[in-house]
């Protein structure tokens, strides 16, 4: 069992003193650090109502880096906000990141700025549906500039953060520290280096593919585009070639080893020239990652946001750890497991 903390809704438009209205027990828990993929359930010792929010005491310390010299030593407490609540007080549990910026728009105008700009956006403490205190990061680490591809005026808060959080390989969660709500993305150390491990049948592990952009099979275009009200007899050809660029078969002149092997070919009517991304949304192949679940490594413990190289029955994976998972076992023991996420 582990201990919890329950507050009433924290309100960013009313005053919060964060004082405790409760403190209970929870069982048969799974619970989830950032909330990446997955819901967190528990059963609480104690009444809770839909919106409350519950602070899980895992007490583990762990470190963060806050500046390029200083590091702070946390404790890993979950917090949550309580979305369903059963007759056997079985509580359905939302990561409150993910809750803080829940029904929120964003203009896809401003979406040409760094990571931390959008983040800091996306986190703004007049338009969050929570309390929101700032956050704890490498500024440096967040400089770079991401290809959103919207073609809407505005998207949801939550597609964007995923988005980002995809290619800067880190995840949020939040801490709850000198009565303020901050989110983390911050590591063990100011700046990330790759750690090396390797995985076998003890860490129990299981992959599956995710697709993250879905595409056509085709990898050729014949395209016949309208001039003078009229199709021409001969269509313009279009390819992808290795590097994912598109390729204008009638100015090719390199040897074909960087083109695909077997052509399959869609064949499409346009009005008007065809840009670059709408060819390459009809013949891109699909764009897909690898997630790893497997049992933490006691012997060298990984976290959050680590950056890590896993090999596993002789092959290499690279990318993040985007969460971490507590569950009850029998007899009340707590087991550990981790998410690995092929990244970028």
């Amino acid at each position: 069992m582990l201990e919890f903390n329950l507050y009433d809704n924290f309100n960013p438009n009313n005053a919060t003193d964060f004082r405790v209205k409760a403190r209970g027990v929870i069982m048969n828990y799974e619970l989830w650090q950032t909330g990446y993929k997955y819901t967190s359930t528990a059963i609480l010792s104690i009444k809770a109502e839909v919106g409350d929010i519950v602070e899980i005491l895992i007490n583990d310390s762990f470190t963060i880096a806050t500046s390029s010299s200083a590091n702070e030593v946390l404790f890993l407490n979950l917090v949550y906000i309580v979305t369903e609540i059963d007759t056997e007080n079985k509580a359905t549990l939302k990561n409150y990141f993910w809750a803080m910026i829940d029904g929120l728009e964003i203009p896809t105008s401003v979406l040409s700025g760094s990571s931390l700009s959008v983040l800091n956006l996306l986190v703004n403490k007049k338009t969050v549906s929570l309390i929101s205190d700032g956050l704890i990061v490498n500024s440096g680490e967040l400089s770079q500039q991401i290809k959103y591809n919207r073609k809407s005026d505005s998207d949801t808060a939550e597609k964007i953060a995923k988005d980002m959080f995809r290619v800067i390989k880190r995840q949020p969660f939040i801490v709850i520290r000198n009565n303020e709500v901050k989110t983390v993305l911050a590591s063990r150390d100011w700046t990330r280096r790759t750690i090396s491990t390797k995985i076998d049948e003890v860490q129990n592990p299981s992959i599956e593919s995710e697709t993250l952009i879905q595409r056509s099979n085709y990898n050729l275009l014949n395209a016949y585009i309208k001039s003078n009200d009229a199709y021409p007899s001969y269509p313009k050809t279009y390819t992808i070639d290795d590097a994912n660029n598109v390729v204008d078969l009638e100015n090719y002149i390199g040897d074909g080893t960087d083109l695909p092997k077997q052509r399959l070919i869609k064949t499409s009517f346009f009005d008007e020239a065809p840009t670059l991304p709408e060819i390459k949304a009809l013949i891109t192949k699909d764009s897909t990652v690898v997630n790893i679940f497997f049992n933490q490594i006691n012997l060298s413990p990984l976290v959050v946001n680590d950056l890590v190289d896993v090999y596993y029955k002789g092959e290499l994976f690279n990318g993040y750890i985007a969460d971490r998972a507590f569950f009850e076992s029998d007899g009340g023991l707590r087991n550990e497991r981790l998410l690995f996420i092929e990244g970028g």
